[in-house]
């Protein structure tokens, strides 16, 4: 605040009227308050960006975790068919026989269940690994833009501070021509 209050004395100083001054000073300060980005605008899209990242961890973990419960459920599953066929193995010589049968039965089924069951987990895991490459995707989308909505900005900014300096230089000649 203190460069345009030493601007506006500068202009006044060197006989430029001090409405026009003023509006100078005025379109600086209005230019520098809407258009020109601060450290702090910078750090917010930085706090906003490992947000996201953050989130994104925090929905890896969620999944792995998912992903793991399913295999302690299996696990379980599977003990307790186990828990069964010795309780079916204790049972008498003619059970057994019928057991046997109904055994290479289950046996059949249960492979085609943990077969099926294997497909859908791997099925599972292409899902998942699909959608850790579009997450990916995003991020690398989200990267790029934000990469050059920053290079955007540090042209714009360059842009302005040289038309700044240009018109405060042609101001301060066209002063010193006047004296």
């Amino acid at each position: 605040m203190n460069a345009l209050y030493s601007l506006y004395d500068a202009l006044v100083s060197i006989n430029v009227p001090t409405d026009k001054a003023k509006a100078v000073v005025d379109a600086m300060e209005r230019d520098m308050t809407t258009l020109l980005a601060s450290k702090s605008d910078i750090a917010m899209l930085r706090q906003d960006l490992d947000g996201a990242r953050v989130a994104t961890k925090g929905d890896i973990a969620m999944l792995r975790q998912e992903l793991d419960s399913a295999r302690v459920a299996t696990k379980g599953d599977l003990a307790m068919l186990r828990q069964e066929l010795d309780g079916a193995r204790a049972a008498t010589k003619s059970d057994i026989a019928m057991l046997r049968q109904d055994m290479d039965g289950a046996r059949l089924e249960m492979k085609s269940d943990i077969a099926m069951l294997r497909q859908d987990m791997d099925g599972g895991r292409l899902e998942m690994k699909s959608d850790i490459a579009m997450l990916r995707q995003d991020l690398e989308t989200t990267r790029t833009l934000f990469s050059k909505d920053l290079e955007l900005l540090r042209s714009s900014m360059a842009i302005r501070l040289g038309s700044m300096l240009i018109v405060g230089l042609g101001v301060l000649f066209a002063a010193l021509k006047l004296t």
